[in-house]
């Protein structure tokens, strides 16, 4: 399976590399502190840094957990600060203290690079880093892996250190956990926190850490090392992307002891450090106490670690290798080695978003939209359905997420996302429902099964609530068969920032694609049975209207949006002037079947205007409110999130509009491939194994900036699914 390698050189700029395709550089500034990885647990958990060691994020730590998977999420072990102590090993017989961990503190100078850090590489499942230290008495080599139990919640670090001195004087390692124990979204502002806000219970294998008033506790324990009990606080840890985002960037962590252990000269040994919740404790969450499986065992007289890391392992694996060889199967077993590889990475990269969700019934499969801050979200779910787990043949788990969301119908519409604390779920969309279809059709032409009849129930539910009219203003206007929602104050399409009442990009009215949408979801309901020919009838009435009133939209595409204005007397339907993305999936969506002419024309429009190597813009730059970056305060980011800001995933309807409107040429073909294998080439160096969630709308110094979320579900399953689409015969 593909693992993802950045070798770093005393002497020279960072270069990075795949496994599979070494040495082939990047830019250096993708490196380092910019560059991040996750390590999802399957339950809405992860851990997350930077690839050079250090927090730069609220989000970064080593042990993220959920308490109701996938959400109620808190950060509990942030990280290890791990100190070397060399006798002698410095210039002129000095002692040589070196720091793995590294940190940035309020007022800190800016981070430099770590000067022994050589290498780190990213696999399925674990993330390395090579430290190789010189001294005057020899070198002294360090691999620390760290590693997250599949569906255990819990983590551990290895430490492998190889010492070549050679004086006979022993190598000392100290390492001490630093722990939040707080909601992973918020932080321990400086002073909030007092060593007597903890309290520790030590037995043989493992320190318990509990904080007053906290829902969950962090059990530590080391192999190899002594542990020693000396609480401390450390004020102002400062999160640089934090300061950069324009939100509360410093922290204070409680650090409750450390590991100790010393090494002999010219040996080699292994350690490793544990943590986990402990087993067998009651917590509580919403709706009452909770009987949790914790990561170490407190009646157990040895870690529990290695035989669950290890079954863990083998169990993702193996599911990882059948989703890679199912992608390849469909797409034809391509024997360009570089499709091969990127149908590889693109499959491994789709089960960290695929996670357990705990429900009224029992336990189901739903998707989490993006690492760190997303939780599973209806739009983003139904719209990666297919790429995350059709294309990889996990249909098993596609049904149940259906039917995760087929139950919580509310209104005839299906959540636009569930509460992050656990909360009532949320119902402020329109094309969440329509997408729930679509995802449903794919399913039964994937399988070449009938859906279940609770399928079918919950499609006739969302089709006749927009028929009758529901909640947000949303209803079918019979004058032309089209699908209005909400109002000046709502954000109920894709394009949906919000920030203190302000939609920024509302289009409430009649919107391009929930009309394709619509459109779609009314043929394929219509041929999953012969019982509902009016649908059909529907859906002709809603595409000759799009022709008459939405044909003729800037730059010769489609009208974006069609919004009623009020007058004394009347009203008045009036044509948006933006030129946007939306219009793509009247092309891309497989039964809009609009005229040759007015794709084509639409097509270009896009292409012409939008088009960007690593997505689609999302306003034409040259409308007056166009953004160009994606910077300054959150409300500056709102604003610039659906103007301007390129999204990656909707390269995936685009590359599939071009593929119909070519009738799957040669040409299309490789057009498609060539600006897929573009994109997946970023996980190679913005993100390491995933793809981010947006990018400047403009490139700075010819590099198009990586923004929002460094791990996005429907960035990597568009770009899975069409390219696997691109290959087939």
């Amino acid at each position: 399976m593909p693992t993802h390698s950045h070798k770093i050189q005393s002497d020279t700029l960072p270069i990075c590399s795949a496994s599979f395709r070494a040495g082939k550089p990047v830019d250096p500034q993708k490196l380092g502190f910019d560059s991040e990885w996750v390590l999802p647990d399957g339950l809405g958990g992860f851990a997350m840094g930077s690839i050079a060691g250090v927090g730069m994020r609220r989000y970064h730590g080593l042990l993220c957990v959920s308490l109701s998977p996938p959400v109620c999420r808190v950060m509990l072990l942030n990280a290890l600060d791990e100190s070397i102590h060399i006798p002698g090993g410095g210039h002129c017989g000095c002692d040589l203290d070196v720091r793995l961990s590294g940190f940035q503190f309020a007022d800190q100078d800016p981070l430099i690079e770590h000067p022994y850090l050589t290498e780190f590489t990213k696999s399925a499942d674990s993330c390395q880093w090579l430290y190789s230290i010189p001294t005057q008495i020899g070198r002294v080599q360090i691999r620390k892996t760290l590693s997250i139990a599949d569906g255990g919640g819990g983590c551990r670090v290895e430490y492998a250190i190889e010492s070549g001195i050679t004086s006979d004087d022993e190598i000392a390692i100290e390492i001490r956990p630093l722990v939040s124990m707080r909601d992973f979204h918020q932080l321990n502002a400086p002073g909030t926190v007092q060593i007597d806000d903890f309290r520790t219970e030590s037995t043989q294998v493992s320190t318990t850490i509990i904080r007053d008033g906290f829902d969950s506790e962090l059990a530590v324990g080391g192999i190899g090392f002594d542990w020693h009990e000396s609480a401390s606080i450390w004020r102002n840890v400062r999160y640089c992307h934090e300061t950069d985002r324009g939100q509360d960037d410093l922290e204070d962590l409680y650090n409750p002891g450390v590991f100790r252990t010393k090494v002999p000269s010219r040996s080699t040994k292994v350690l490793s450090i544990e943590a986990g919740r402990p087993a067998r404790r009651t917590g509580f969450k919403a709706g009452g106490p909770v009987r949790r499986t914790g990561f170490l065992d407190s009646q157990r007289k040895t870690p529990l670690g290695e035989p669950g890391h290890r079954d863990g392992s083998i169990t993702k694996h193996t599911r990882i290798r059948s989703a890679i060889d199912h992608a390849l199967e469909a797409a034809g077993n391509p024997t360009d080695p570089t499709l091969r590889d990127a149908i590889a990475k693109l499959a491994q990269a789709s089960d960290d978003f695929i996670v357990k969700r705990a429900t009224d019934t029992g336990d189901s499969v739903s998707v989490l939209a993006g690492y760190p801050w997303f939780s599973d979200w209806g739009r983003d779910t139904m719209i990666a359905l297919p790429g995350l787990m059709l294309t990889t043949g996990r249909y098993d788990q596609a049904l149940q997420t259906l039917h995760t969301f087929a139950g919580a119908i509310e209104h005839g519409l299906i959540p636009n996302r569930f509460d992050d604390a656990g909360g009532a779920s949320h119902y402020n969309t329109v094309d969440a429902s329509l997408w729930f279809i679509h995802a449903c059709w794919q399913w039964a032409q994937a399988t070449g099964k009938a859906l279940d009849q609770g399928l079918i129930d919950a499609c006739d539910a969302i089709i006749d609530a927009y028929i009758a009219g529901t909640i947000n203003h949303i209803g079918l206007d019979e004058d032309d068969g089209l699908v209005f929602a909400g109002d000046a104050n709502t954000q109920l399409t894709w394009m949906d920032a919000l920030r203190d009442g302000v939609a920024f990009t509302p289009r409430h009215g009649k919107a391009i694609e929930i009309n394709a949408l619509w459109i779609n979801a009314l043929e394929a309901r219509a041929m999953m049975d012969d019982s509902r020919d009016e649908l059909t009838n529907r859906a002709t009435q809603a595409r000759e209207s799009i022709i008459k009133r939405m044909a003729q939209g800037p730059g010769g595409g489609l009208v974006d949006c069609i919004t009623r204005e009020h007058a004394v007397r009347h009203s008045r339907w009036i044509s948006s002037d933006e030129l946007r993305p939306n219009q793509i999936f009247a092309l891309s969506l497989p039964m809009v079947n609009l005229p040759d002419a007015i794709q084509k024309r639409s097509l270009a429009a896009v292409t012409g205007a939008l088009l960007t190597p690593v997505g689609l813009r999302t306003l034409d730059p040259g409308n007056p409110n166009y953004c160009p970056h994606y910077t300054g305060s959150m409300t500056d980011r709102d604003r610039a999130y659906h103007n301007g800001t390129a999204w990656p995933w909707l390269l995936g309807p685009y590359c599939e509009a071009m593929l119909r409107v070519k009738s799957f040429d040669v040409d299309s073909r490789k057009g498609v491939q060539a600006i897929m294998l573009g994109l997946v080439s970023k996980m190679d160096s913005d993100a390491a194994g995933q793809l981010f969630e947006i990018y400047d709308a403009e490139p700075t110094n010819g590099r198009y900036r990586p923004q929002g979320c460094m791990a996005q579900a429907w960035s990597v399953s568009e770009a899975l699914r069409v390219l696997v689409l691109s290959c087939r015969s």
